[in-house]
């Protein structure tokens, strides 16, 4: 009888984020079909459509209790976002929606979670923060117009695994928090 080995992960992949819910979820699928159609590429999946708070990359699969006793520290308010602006990336090919203004509290809420993991140890990249939703990949295009504004209220955030499969990559929702 062949025993099979356990391969026990080290780390794994995370990263601090918000996603839409449904009704954003279908705005956003709806442009990024519009503009596949016109521009190519592929579209995200809509159950990965989310905008970044804040890329960790690998951690010690032991430091994620620590991470969600920080993230359940913070204390950040309810906010609205009105994504009207549809931007290009020529250096990595991706369409993306965000706001032509951020609320304060999406910052808020960002920079309480850099100061309380930095203070905690944790690395990350801390380059400027340009929050976006990504909705299409391998994409060239031109300048585009956002045709309807999408208005998306945030009162959650999450702590998300990005976990390679088989099939592309998979998020997984480790933890979350609602905001006040």
């Amino acid at each position: 009888m062949i025993k099979s080995k356990k391969i026990e992960r080290k780390s794994i992949r995370v990263f601090f984020a918000i996603f839409p819910n449904k009704q954003v979820q279908k705005q956003l699928i709806y442009h990024s079909e519009m503009l596949e159609s016109i521009y190519g590429g592929h579209k995200i999946k809509m159950q990965h459509l989310h905008m970044t708070l804040l890329f960790l990359g690998n951690i010690s699969i032991h430091q994620i209790q620590t991470l969600q006793q920080i993230a359940k520290m913070i204390s950040a308010k309810k906010f609205e976002l009105k994504l009207d602006i549809i931007g290009y990336w020529k250096h990595n090919h991706i369409i993306y929606i965000k706001a032509k203004e951020f609320p304060t509290e999406l910052f808020s809420l960002t920079d309480s979670l850099k100061i309380a993991l930095s203070e905690n140890g944790f690395v990350f990249d801390n380059r400027a923060y340009k929050p976006h939703i990504t909705i299409l990949r391998k994409t060239i295009c031109h300048h585009i117009n956002m045709i309807k504004p999408i208005q998306w209220c945030v009162n959650q955030w999450f702590l998300i695994q990005s976990q390679p499969t088989h099939y592309g990559i998979e998020y997984i929702p480790l933890n979350h928090w609602y905001l006040e």
